[in-house]
């Protein structure tokens, strides 16, 4: 598998998803949140789950608000607790989610039994993680660039009409802002990009190396 298929890869659903949110929601449990709202995995001391079916979600750290990615419906977050509480979702377009107890959750998997069904997109999502931290300890900058901007094409048409190449790029590595201006620069330059109002367009064909 290539690079660019595993980072296509990365913005493929969990295939366990449909039957998961089957057995562990029910319609009355979602509700549509507007566009900027922002949700957390823990309520005091009470872990949560969060379901989406509609809409993306930008997922970001407490501590700094370090985006870690922009992530679209079907979704199912919350089940690694240890984790989860140090981060938090963001909707960027309308979206319905259900917010539901931890320990509420676990309780219908044991009763409609579809634990293997947990394990196999908790595994699903683990392989995620993995890729995305390839992403962001790539050996160059530009290595980290170009997959991030193979990240951003694959996004909403709504997303990318909103954001700035640079902008995105930069709330999501360690980059900094003069290195992404110049090597977005340099690839518009070359033809490899195309950037109208500083909003990615297409991508004609990237370099390995810059």
């Amino acid at each position: 598998m290539t690079a660019h298929d595993r980072h296509t890869d990365i913005k493929i659903p969990s295939p366990h998803l449909t039957r998961l949110l089957a057995a562990v929601t029910c319609n009355e449990d979602f509700r549509t949140l507007a566009k900027g709202s922002k949700l957390f995995f823990r309520r005091g001391a009470e872990p949560l789950c969060h379901f989406v079916r509609k809409g993306s979600l930008l997922l970001a750290r407490n501590e700094d608000a370090f985006s870690l990615g922009i992530l679209s419906a079907p979704l199912a977050l919350g089940f690694t607790v240890p984790l989860s509480e140090h981060l938090h979702l963001r909707t960027m377009t309308e979206s319905e989610i259900a917010t539901l107890p931890y320990e509420q959750v676990m309780a219908l998997v044991e009763e409609k039994q579809v634990w293997d069904l947990l394990a196999k997109h908790v595994m699903f999502v683990t392989n995620k993680l993995f890729i995305y931290n390839e992403m962001l300890t790539a050996p160059t900058s530009f290595d980290i660039l170009r997959y991030q901007l193979l990240m951003l094409i694959q996004e909403t048409d709504e997303i990318r009409a909103s954001t700035a190449a640079y902008q995105y790029i930069l709330d999501r590595t360690r980059l900094s802002r003069s290195s992404i201006m110049k090597m977005l620069a340099e690839l518009k330059k070359g033809n490899y990009i195309q950037l109208e109002n500083g909003k990615l367009i297409a991508i004609h064909h990237l370099p390995n190396r810059f």
